[in-house]
């Protein structure tokens, strides 16, 4: 790995003293990962060479990105109450766009939200800070597993594991799709990052390890795998 690359995710934020564990760490420990402690998570943040996680990361990489903040919010109210502090509101349920060109939002339904902020992006923090009880507007707990995933085979291995089709041709800009992943229900989303199509994949945390393993071993067998988050800071900042 080059120091550098790791030194960029890992300033990002001052370390709180006692630090969560990711939900997909039961499924890491047996690799020989090497670990620290990101946004306040602790992640594993590589599984190999710098250059051997780049190969995999260009045919089929998989990432645990558990540790961005997330913000979710439903009720009657909710649309107004996100518009009123400046969050950026999907036109139409099971969408998704970008607040201050980096958070993402996504509608999920007629009435909920979840808010996913990058590493260097403060849009959870806010919204937390201001979530008081209010009437019609109801706060969502969050203890996702999530996961990016990217290269020229990501389709293959998508394929392998959801039931629906993702192609581009089928899959419109800006849809978020409530599917399976290997049996788990998940939220899925695609978005394009440095002009690179990547697959966002959300679920809840008590089946992250089972996501895990399934994702990195169908990659494994098309040439890609597990991909540490020090490999990709500059998606994780966007």
């Amino acid at each position: 790995m080059q120091a550098s690359d790791q030194d960029v995710v890992f300033q990002m934020h001052e370390q709180p003293a006692i630090a969560v564990t990711s939900p997909v760490a039961l499924a890491q420990l047996s690799s020989e990962a090497q670990w620290d402690v990101v946004n306040g998570m602790r992640m594993a943040v590589a599984f190999a060479d710098h250059g051997i996680e780049q190969a995999r990361k260009q045919i089929a990489g998989v990432v645990d990105i558990s540790c961005l903040s997330r913000f979710g919010v439903k009720g009657p109210q909710a649309a107004r109450w996100l518009a009123e502090r400046g969050v950026a509101i999907p036109a139409s349920i099971n969408s998704w766009t970008l607040c201050h060109q980096s958070s993402v939002v996504l509608r999920l339904g007629s009435s909920e939200f979840l808010i996913e902020d990058p590493l260097s992006g403060n849009v959870c923090q806010t919204l937390t800070q201001h979530s008081q009880r209010e009437v019609g507007v109801y706060f969502v707990p969050r203890a996702d597993a999530a996961f990016a995933l990217c290269g020229s085979a990501v389709m293959n291995v998508l394929s392998e594991l959801c039931p629906l089709d993702l192609r581009e041709a089928v899959m419109p800009p800006h849809v978020v799709i409530m599917t399976q992943i290997a049996g788990i229900s998940a939220t899925v989303w695609r978005q394009q990052v440095n002009g690179e199509a990547v697959f966002r994949v959300v679920c809840d945390g008590t089946y992250g390890p089972d996501m895990w393993a399934m994702l990195v071993e169908i990659a494994t067998e098309l040439g890609g795998g597990a991909v540490g988050l020090a490999c990709c800071h500059s998606a994780l900042q966007a």
